[in-house]
Formats: structure tokens, C-alpha cells, sequence
């Protein structure tokens, strides 16, 4: 039986690491790290946010939480985006809302 540099014992067979420090991602998921800039009152928002989602989903990491409050956002995004049909009269409005604020 072999030794670490910490002195936990190991056996010949036994790979680097001695267990995962998080339960296994289902199989649909995948793992990627990014970095994120917002300011102060939005990070707040964004981990209240977070906290909300992961105590009605039961979400197991903080990383998995923060994945859940992002994939809801990109779907309400998506809900509330104009349609590929109707994005003449979004334009049209804009530059009406433009041109009363001008005169």
C-alpha cells in the first residue's frame, strides 16, 4: 500500500484524485467555466435569483444553480423576443418613440 504526499493511503489501482467533490452531471449537461462581469446590484439580484431557483428545483451545487437561473433567463429571453414576423413594426415603433422624444 502506497502513500500520497498527505499521507492517505492508496492502493496500486486506485487513479489520481480519491472521489469526486461533486455528484456526477446528468447526461445531457456539460461543464464549462466563464466569467461573468455586472455590477454590485445585479450580481445581487442575479444570486437572489439563484437562491430562489435552486430551493424550488433542489439543485445540488451552487455551479448547477447558477447554470438554472442562466438557461431561465435565455428561455424568457426567447419568450419575449419579437418574432422573426413582426420585427418591421418593433422597428417602427422604436423610431416613432425616437421621433416624439426629438420634437
Amino acid at each position: 500500500m502506497d502513500k500520497d504526499s498527505l499521507g492517505r493511503r492508496r492502493s496500486p489501482d486506485q487513479g489520481r484524485g480519491l472521489r469526486p467533490l461533486h455528484p456526477p452531471l446528468p447526461v445531457e449537461w456539460t461543464s464549462k467555466a466563464i466569467r461573468v462581469a455586472m455590477s454590485e446590484a445585479d450580481w445581487s439580484r442575479f444570486e437572489a435569483m439563484t437562491q430562489g431557483l435552486s430551493a424550488v428545483e433542489a439543485t445540488p451545487t451552487q455551479a448547477r444553480a447558477y447554470g438554472q437561473a442562466v438557461s431561465h433567463l435565455m428561455q424568457h429571453a426567447e419568450q419575449s423576443a419579437p418574432g422573426a414576423s413582426d420585427w418591421m413594426d418593433w422597428e417602427r415603433q422604436k423610431t416613432l418613440k425616437l421621433l416624439r422624444y426629438a420634437v
